[in-house]
């Protein structure tokens, strides 16, 4: 039997399921489950409720909700009085380290301008002594000039 492009489009096409559709699946699994209980020896599963054990929790014990509330505020609290502490310190310690590179970099600058002006002065010692040197034999001169 030859089958053509139509009998395929027909037999993959979309049909709706009809009426009560879900709940005869949803007998059939809850069935399933039961039968299976059963087979090991065990009693079937209690239905759940509807908002889940979780939110059953949250609504049977509104103390122990406050109180776990109230501990995860605390532990929220002091973990970030602890960051911020750590931070704070961080930042300290890296203001520490610029102030004492500043601190470095002013002695280096301070240095370096001593011996700018120790060698100016030895420049000018010499200049002067050479001045003097050639100064001597007119002495008067120099004195008039003062």
């Amino acid at each position: 039997m030859h089958f053509s492009e139509d009998d395929l489009r027909e037999a993959l096409k979309r049909k709706d399921p009809g009426e009560g559709f879900t709940q005869r699946t949803m007998a059939r699994v809850n069935q399933a489950r039961v039968n299976q209980a059963l087979a090991e020896g065990t009693a079937p599963p209690a239905a759940k409720k509807v908002n889940g054990k979780f939110l059953a929790w949250w609504t049977l014990r509104p103390a122990w909700t406050v109180v776990v509330a109230a501990v995860l505020l605390l532990a929220c609290g002091i973990g970030g009085y602890q960051y911020s502490e750590y931070r704070h310190a961080e930042e300290m310690r890296i203001a520490r380290a610029k102030q004492q590179q500043l601190q470095q970099e002013a002695e280096r600058a301070r240095d370096q301008a001593i011996m700018a002006l120790e060698i100016a002065r030895a420049k000018l010692n010499h200049v002067l002594q050479h001045a003097q040197l050639q100064a001597e034999p007119s002495d008067k001169v120099r004195r008039q000039r003062l």
